[in-house]
């Protein structure tokens, strides 16, 4: 479901509305309250000087923000780990799926006579390589446990038709043998596939909420450097855009050598609302990003307490330290989630722009 609303990505015409009405309402005050604007324009300088920084701030506190939810989806740890679970051929789940297929195999090969037992275990350690293990990708190089246990029946099947000594009933113990481990790595690939599934549209939601930022700060940009166009700045990044015409610091700098007009519009005058807007969808992130890995966690936590109840000679204790493991980096997580997305920060800018442009308009 979209986490979004959908005015989230009506940010744009609003704005044209807002700025209709916003330039309407100043003419008439201007016009009959002539003396009074003009006062106001030359006492309110520290004002409209506040207004502009309180905007900048707020945008350079979202921007960081949702670059820090970015980068925690595409460098976690916690994800990175949850990925190598997948990995057949470690025992991190208290046994390896690779060592159990060949050690029930091993009864079957010592029958043969006609297979070639090295080549025939070669091709078995082949299909159960692990997969390569880079960057966001990996989480969708989850092992398709189902097409492998297909695939590795099937070989061992062949078994019984070219070799007269393999009977069906060794067929059939060797599959429940490794019927039992293959349903473990099923149910984990079924856990990895849905948080890849939720991770990738956390990224696409950040993508969303990063262009609806980029446009709003196209709008201030524009507004307070009149010289320049929408266009002209299209192709530059949110943080090139901060940089060169939105920082804070530069920004003092020219607002203290401006002049100020009675009809001086420097920020666009639907900030406020879309500030709000911007504000509300990234706390939307977080908490969906919170949600995505609390489920994650709280699923690989029941598969662990499955494992000590239906896989037998079951390594104990290097269970016990992959489940330690994902406490620590499930916590370490959370914690970088409140540190860098710095929530806190974002919704008190967002209160302090508000107010002062609300107290003045």
């Amino acid at each position: 479901m979209d986490m979004f609303p959908a005015y989230s990505r009506q940010l744009p015409a609003m704005r044209k509305a807002f700025h209709a009405i916003f330039i309407q309402a100043g003419s008439i005050l201007l016009i009959t309250t002539p003396f009074v604007s003009f006062s106001q324009g030359n006492l309110q300088k520290k004002d409209y000087k506040q207004m502009v920084l309180s905007v900048a701030y707020f945008i350079e506190s979202a921007n960081n923000s949702i670059n820090s939810l970015n980068g925690l989806l595409k460098k976690d740890n916690y994800r990175n780990k949850i990925t190598t679970l997948n990995n057949p051929s470690n025992n991190e789940l208290g046994f390896s799926l690779k060592t159990e297929i060949l050690a029930a195999l091993q009864p079957l090969l010592a029958k043969a006579k006609k297979t070639d037992n090295s080549k025939f275990r070669e091709v078995i350690e082949n299909l159960l390589s692990n997969p390569d293990e880079n960057g966001l990708s990996s989480v969708k190089q989850y092992l398709p446990a189902a097409g492998i246990f297909s695939a590795v029946i099937s070989l061992v099947g062949s078994l019984v038709i070219s070799e007269k000594r393999i009977t069906k009933d060794d067929l059939n113990q060797f599959t429940a043998k490794v019927m039992q481990y293959f349903n473990q790595y099923e149910k984990l690939n079924e856990i990895n596939e849905q948080f890849t599934r939720q991770s990738q549209n956390l990224l696409e939601r950040i993508e969303e909420n990063k262009q609806d930022l980029k446009d709003f700060l196209t709008e201030c940009v524009c507004t307070f450097h009149r010289s320049m166009t929408k266009q002209s700045v299209k192709e530059m990044p949110a943080e090139l855009l901060i940089q060169k015409y939105y920082d804070p610091q530069k920004l003092q700098a020219w607002l203290d050598t401006m002049k100020f007009k009675p009809d001086m519009v420097i920020f666009p005058p639907d900030a406020p609302t879309s500030i709000k807007l911007l504000t509300s969808d990234i706390k939307k992130l977080q908490k969906e990003f919170e949600q995505v890995y609390n489920d994650n966690y709280n699923a690989l936590k029941e598969l662990i307490t499955s494992l000590k109840n239906t896989i037998p000679n079951l390594d104990q204790n290097q269970l016990d330290k992959t489940n330690a493991e994902l406490n620590r980096l499930y916590t370490e997580s959370r914690q970088a989630d409140l540190i860098n997305l710095n929530i806190n920060q974002v919704d008190e800018r967002m209160n302090t722009a508000c107010g002062i442009i609300n107290a003045y308009y």
